[in-house]
């Protein structure tokens, strides 16, 4: 598959569930896309496919609506055949979850511009009632000037649309989801401010706050336990800081924050408040995919014996059993005790160094994590059950809206090359979003062509410059060989940033350079580089800064004077 639609696939990013996502180029405009594609299914009937199409397209529009610098926008959808598209933002960087991958954490200015970031689009998307539904850190992509934004916005809703999915069924990340999500019950914007304090949790841990072997161990804690207390995890982290977690964590909706702001801004306010506090890195598992979907209905029950809740102050010594009573006092030998705790410990530690030699473990770190569906467990105490039915589509890879860059020199061929002829140099082609950059070979001015177009150039290896007013140039090096090359689009950033802007208390009305803009705090707004007068109001109360605006994200605290 060379085309869908009109765009031209230039690779493919990654498969799920749901189907495959590509990178492609819009050739009208010359605008890199990314196209996810849905598959309806096979054997079904015109009328569901109509019932279908039609749902598919009315979510989608939903989500175009959303015009937001921290949400990926989407650009079109269309269907071929029996596949449906949507066409994207390609984003030029990496996801949340390969940044959390690295060895080394994130500091804390970081990962609360990021927090910050989100909590403002997705309180953007609830004001507009729409729900994300499968926050997770595969779908908040990190551009390289900083920006975050949120991918996948509404798809996750066409996922859990009754006539696209199995009657009765969820959609999610199990790791990330609420409590109501899990349980088939209606949602709001609470739901994704649970997720996002998942996010915060294992930012601030290394962990997730909900893990197990099994999805049903996973979907219990989320419904019934509460997660082991970050300080256990992280001795650095406060009771404050808890306390925050704590609250957006919590089971009912009503009893979390009112909105994402108030969890980012209070989480900050409690780290402030907390000396010598750090960020953890990355443990366990390097990637939550969306588990693929499992037909079967999935009955939890609310305290399986082999599920207990986490003891709260200290782990009790086991009551000895009566067997133990009664060598005791029959005098078994002391020392046979001793052989019989370390043969154990032994075995526990063989255990936890290789998993995977137990029955259905698979190592850890080899690249890929396969869904696989849940095994045949014990009989489960005989109490009433709470029956999650569940169908969990996804991606299997990270989020592949906008991945990084390929390495240099590593192009993609044309689908159909033509033979290069005896003595002709091969040609090398160029294409840029926006269209219409200056592309130079090698500083040459002879060398030069506007995008989208190519150039001859001999085998060997070169470098690539493109300039367009108003952006910045953007440099590539590549190795040519002795046929044709197409080189990924080079994406041009224009010149300019943006400004995070954020203020205590929050809600004040925003003028810059002496004229009101249509936002209030906090907000994100782009501007072109300079210094600008920034003024906040809320009711009697005003502040002005000067800020300077540079390449990237600029992120700018103002704090009310009493």
């Amino acid at each position: 598959m060379d085309r869908i639609g009109r765009y031209k696939i230039v690779r493919e990013l990654g498969r799920g569930a749901m189907g495959v996502v590509y990178h492609a180029i819009d050739p009208n405009i010359g605008r890199p896309v990314a196209i996810k594609t849905i598959h309806f299914g096979d054997h079904r009937k015109p009328e569901e496919l109509d019932r279908m199409r039609e749902r598919l397209f009315r979510e989608a529009r939903s989500a175009g609506m959303l015009s937001h610098p921290g949400i990926v926008t989407i650009y079109d959808v269309d269907q071929q055949g029996d596949l449906a598209y949507i066409a994207m933002e390609y984003v030029d960087g990496p996801t949340l979850d390969q940044v959390l991958s690295e060895a080394e954490p994130l500091n804390s200015e970081r990962m609360f511009s990021i927090l910050g970031q989100t909590s403002v689009a997705l309180d953007y998307a609830h004001s507009k009632g729409i729900v994300h539904r499968d926050i997770k850190p595969a779908n908040i992509m990190l551009s390289q000037d900083g920006t975050a934004k949120i991918a996948d916005f509404g798809i996750a809703k066409i996922a859990a649309a009754e006539n696209l999915t199995m009657t009765g069924s969820i959609v999610g990340t199990p790791h990330y989801m609420s409590p109501e999500q899990v349980q088939g019950q209606p949602v709001d914007g609470r739901s994704d401010q649970f997720s996002l304090a998942v996010i915060g949790y294992e930012m601030l841990t290394g962990e997730k706050p909900y893990t197990g072997e099994h999805l049903t161990t996973v979907v219990y804690k989320i419904v019934a336990e509460e997660p082991v207390p970050p300080r256990r995890l992280n001795p650095s982290l406060s009771t404050g800081i808890e306390n925050v977690l704590r609250k957006a964590l919590a089971k009912k909706p009503d009893a979390r924050y009112r909105n994402c702001q108030d969890f980012v801004e209070s989480l900050e306010k409690a780290c402030s408040a907390t000396k010598g506090w750090k960020v953890m890195p990355r443990g366990g598992l390097l990637n939550a995919p969306t588990m693929a979907d499992v037909k079967a209905p999935l009955v939890v029950a609310p305290a399986p014996a082999a599920l207990p809740p986490p003891r709260r102050k200290g782990r009790p010594e086991p009551t000895p059993t009566a067997t133990a009573q009664a060598k005791r006092k029959s005098g078994f030998p002391v020392f046979l005790l001793v052989v019989l705790v370390a043969a154990g410990l032994l075995a526990l530690f063989g255990w936890q160094a290789a998993p995977w030699l137990m029955p259905g473990r698979e190592p850890s770190g080899s690249g890929e994590h396969r869904a696989a569906a849940p095994k045949q467990e014990s009989p489960l105490p005989a109490t009433p059950p709470v029956t999650v039915p569940l169908v969990l589509p996804g991606d299997a890879k990270p989020s592949p809206v906008g991945p990084a860059e390929t390495k240099v020199g590593q192009a993609l061929p044309p689908a159909n090359p033509e033979p290069v002829r005896a003595g002709a140099p091969p040609e090398v082609m160029f294409t840029s979003s926006p269209a219409g950059a200056t592309a130079t070979l090698d500083g040459n001015p002879s060398m030069t062509c506007s995008t989208p177009c190519s150039l001859s150039a001999a085998p060997g290896r070169h470098t690539l410059s493109v300039a367009l007013p108003g952006h910045q140039i953007e440099r590539r090096q590549f190795t040519l060989g002795a046929g044709p090359l197409e080189l990924t689009p080079v994406v041009l950033k224009a010149v300019g940033g943006t400004l995070m802007l954020t203020s205590v208390p929050p809600g004040a009305a925003i003028s810059v350079n002496g004229k009101r803009i249509d936002q209030v705090t906090p907000a994100q707004i782009p501007l072109a580089l300079g210094v600008y007068s920034i003024m906040i109001e809320k009711g009697e109360r005003q502040a002005t800064e000067q800020v300077e605006i540079k390449n990237g994200l600029t992120t700018r605290k103002i704090v009310f004077r009493q």
